[in-house]
């Protein structure tokens, strides 16, 4: 079993930015967040950029189609070299998944889930503390009070105990359908433990998936 694209699953807290570093590190592959390429179309003005300045200013969500539009031109970009695509952030929704097997040789499509008990994932975030100078983010394991830039270590609202729990509730909600879409696709990974625990079971799972790291 091989794979050439890989979707990064993963709940708020779930070490899903951490993992994704270490694949850009330590791999050789095209890395697409969805929330940099829509800033990227908005910073150079294209069509769709504009587009998505003007959804954006008045509070708007982009939609399916042009999501898949900007996602479909930057993959396409890099087609047919020997990196693998790694996707964060997309596809969202089912219609974004049955647009990207429709793009992509669904044969060679893997989802890797980062799984972390809830409750893990609630004492993670309600007490994480984020630098309000430089935006560095500091786990309950991280034992400073001042961050080494010099800015006061804060805790944002967001990362309340009760908005965490909304906000997982939310991200189930939303999951649910891809990862059932995705069955025979998909890998769960168990995200809790040391870091180099964690990315030890990533570097199996990619092993299984013919890929290694980058020499």
């Amino acid at each position: 079993m091989t794979a050439n694209l890989i979707i990064l699953f993963g709940a708020p807290g779930s070490g899903k930015g951490t993992v994704a570093q270490y694949l850009k590190d330590k791999y050789d592959l095209h890395y697409f967040s969805t929330g940099n390429l829509l800033r990227n179309e908005v910073k150079e003005k294209t069509d769709v950029g504009l587009k998505v300045e003007s959804i954006l200013g008045v509070g708007g969500l982009a939609g399916d189609d042009i999501v898949n539009e900007i996602v479909a031109k930057n993959i396409d970009r890099v087609r047919g070299d020997e990196k693998i695509v790694l996707l964060d952030g997309y596809p969202r929704t089912k219609n974004q998944a049955v647009v990207l097997d429709g793009i992509w040789d669904t044969d060679s499509i893997r989802v890797m889930e980062l799984d972390v008990n809830p409750e893990e994932v609630i004492f993670r975030i309600s007490r994480r503390r984020i630098c309000a100078r430089c935006g560095s983010t500091y786990g309950p394991t991280d034992k400073i009070d001042v961050c080494p830039c010099g800015g006061e270590l804060i805790k944002r609202k967001d990362d309340e105990e009760a908005t965490v729990r909304n906000r997982l509730k939310e991200y189930e909600r939303a999951t649910l359908p891809l990862l059932l879409y995705y069955s025979d696709r998909s890998v769960k990974i168990c995200g809790e433990g040391a870091p180099e625990e964690v990315v030890k079971r990533v570097d199996d799972c990619l092993c299984n998936w013919g890929i290694g790291k980058r020499r």
